[in-house]
């Protein structure tokens, strides 16, 4: 039997999350928008939006965003509730081009979404319009909604409700990982490479202060869709993996952005 959320389940929720995330990650900013703030919420069917800053750079610690999972996954606790939340960091909000969000959404975040705890960091957002088609893929597949930082966020919580709906989150997140490469050498003005293999090289001739090293290992696991399921069916490392492959995405976006800090026009449609 479907389990449907009473109001009690929703206050519960909040205040489970947010107590924990209060005590144990005190720097960051977690906020909520949506029917949830503004007393429309219809409970049993509304889901919450909301979303978590991190106080960090580019490259997260991935032993909180763990954490953070798992308090995630005790406050829901089989409650039936279903969230939209979305895990960011400073520095990405700030340059706002891995952000996948627009001036009039953030705007709109600014005004409206309601912190709950940590400091207010929704004032560092910077929403950009217009972004290249390849620029905005990126970023979503970056911290998107369904993005790999998300795909972290809601590890425990997809395998603890559902283990193939969890490894097919993996799968899909480490394929994102490995397509990056060959979408920030064409915002540099480079073209399209088909191939992973030499996208992964030519990225590494662009970012010469990275090691792809974690690339090659994603890129041999899609290679061999056996060893990768039988990889992924294991969910302890399924986690490590999909860690290790965020870390990998983080360094390439750290490094791209600390290489060229100004905009050019293949990030935005002009």
């Amino acid at each position: 039997m479907i389990k449907i959320p009473t109001k009690k389940d929703y206050v519960e929720f909040i205040e489970e999350f947010t107590k924990k995330i209060s005590m144990e990650l005190p720097t960051a900013c977690f906020y909520t928008f949506g029917s949830i703030n503004n007393k429309n919420c219809n409970y049993g069917r509304s889901d919450i939006g909301g979303g978590l800053i991190l106080d960090s750079g580019i490259v997260t610690p991935k032993n909180k965003i763990l954490r953070l999972s798992e308090l995630f996954s005790r406050a829901l606790n089989d409650r039936g509730i279903l969230t939209q939340f979305n895990l960011l960091d400073r520095e990405t909000c700030r340059d706002g081009r891995f952000l996948s969000y627009t001036t009039d959404y953030t705007d709109w975040l600014k005004d409206s979404a309601k912190v709950l705890c940590g400091p207010n960091y929704l004032g560092e957002m910077n929403g950009k319009d217009f972004k290249s088609g390849m620029l905005n893929t990126a970023s979503f597949n970056f911290c998107g909604p369904g993005g790999v930082r998300n795909a972290l966020l809601y590890s425990l919580v997809d395998a603890d409700n559902n283990g193939d709906k969890f490894v097919g989150k993996v799968a899909k997140a480490i394929e994102k990982v490995a397509k990056l490469p060959k979408k920030l050498i064409w915002l540099r003005g480079g073209e399209i490479i088909q191939s992973k293999t030499e996208a992964r090289k030519k990225l590494e001739e662009l970012l010469e202060d990275i090691d792809l090293t974690p690339v090659d290992e994603i890129n041999t696991l899609l290679d061999n869709p056996q060893k990768l399921y039988d990889e992924l069916s294991n969910q302890d490392r399924a986690i490590n993996v999909l860690a290790e492959s965020l870390e990998s995405m983080e360094q390439m976006v750290d490094s791209y952005l600390r290489h060229f800090p100004k905009i050019n026009e293949r990030e935005l449609r002009v």
